[in-house]
């Protein structure tokens, strides 16, 4: 009699394994067609009566999918990890890391990889290397942002992301003041894809990086490159710059003969300021901002201020006030108010 009771039981709870399986693939349509709304209600239904612990990580990680919301979906994604030995534990953990590095909460970001990182089979292992090292890069701990990136380097087959994690390995190294292995890492970005979106940034750091090794030659070549191949980038303005102050302290070499427009470049000491802020921060946020609005050729410069260091906005530079004002007035008609500011 136990034994059959014991089998009654068992087939009764296969049975409704299966009906929450077959209702669960409504859910599946449901997401696969993004009516979020309708899949959210199913699966709270279902969650009040699931039993099965399996059942309920799988509902719980959908509904964090489902979320309209980083909270709701943090919630979702958290109580997954709840559930012992689930098989959603390592996609609740990417997605918290994610959820973690776009909001900024670098330290999250790193303790949610970190866990998928002590599995080595994980599917997610480089995804999880990935964000780590985009976390510490964020958050300014440039050693520990570059061996994640190497690592990640020599597992991923990932190129977009490759890209990235060469540049800004490159830049940690920059950041380190270690400005061979900053170049080393922007030419081995450069080797691996000669066409990267990247190279107006690459020219003009490969550039900052020979003038730190007071290889002035060098940085000029990378900046007339940067303006000759790119010109309407927001780099070029930058790399102008940087030509003018070589020029001026006596680094231009007659030798480079290649260098056109000596005198204009000199003499472009115009340009319209945006807005200036306390931080990098704020002057990179406000960029995006204003290219939002379909402005661009933006460049970030540095100006002292009594004293205070301040990060400001420009277009330019540019060599007559005329022009300068020209733009002036074209930003008034967009409803942007901006200034001239007239370099030393």
């Amino acid at each position: 009699m136990n034994k059959i009771l014991g089998l009654c039981i068992i087939l009764v709870l296969i049975c409704c394994y299966s009906l929450f399986a077959q209702s669960l693939l409504i859910v599946y349509s449901y997401i696969n067609d993004k009516n979020f709304p309708e899949a959210t209600i199913l699966l709270k239904q279902y969650l009040n009566s699931c039993t099965d612990s399996e059942l309920k990580a799988e509902i719980y990680y959908l509904l964090g999918q489902c979320a309209s919301n980083a909270n709701d979906a943090t919630h979702y994604y958290k109580q997954v990890l709840n559930i012992p030995e689930n098989d959603y534990q390592d996609r609740a953990l990417i997605h918290l890391a994610k959820i973690s590095l776009t909001h900024q909460d670098w330290n999250r970001a790193i303790e949610y990889s970190d866990k998928l990182l002590t599995k080595t089979f994980s599917l997610y292992y480089s995804d999880a290397l990935f964000i780590r090292a985009q976390a510490h890069f964020c958050n300014e701990k440039y050693f520990p942002a570059i061996t994640s990136y190497k690592e990640f380097i020599n597992i991923s087959l990932d190129s977009s992301r490759r890209e990235l994690a060469y540049l800004n390995c490159g830049t940690a190294y920059y950041k380190l003041q270690q400005y061979s292995k900053a170049i080393e890492q922007f030419k081995q970005l450069q080797t691996e894809n000669p066409s990267t979106n990247f190279n107006p940034y690459l020219l003009y750091m490969l550039g900052l990086c020979s003038e730190k090794k007071e290889e002035y030659s060098e940085a000029i070549t990378y900046y007339k490159k940067l303006t000759n191949d790119y010109p309407y980038s927001q780099y070029t303005p930058l790399a102008e710059q940087q030509i003018v102050l070589l020029i001026e302290q006596g680094h231009y070499s007659s030798s480079l003969t290649s260098l056109p427009q000596i005198e204009e470049l000199l003499n472009k000491k115009f340009i319209v300021q945006l807005a200036a802020f306390d931080t990098s921060t704020q002057a990179y946020k406000s960029k995006d901002e204003f290219e939002d609005q379909g402005i661009s050729g933006i460049f970030i410069f540095t100006k002292s201020v009594d004293g205070k260091i301040y990060y400001a906005l420009g277009l330019g530079p540019y060599s007559t006030e005329d022009e300068a004002q020209f733009k002036q007035l074209k930003l008034k008609d967009m409803g942007i108010s901006s200034f001239i500011y007239k370099k030393p």
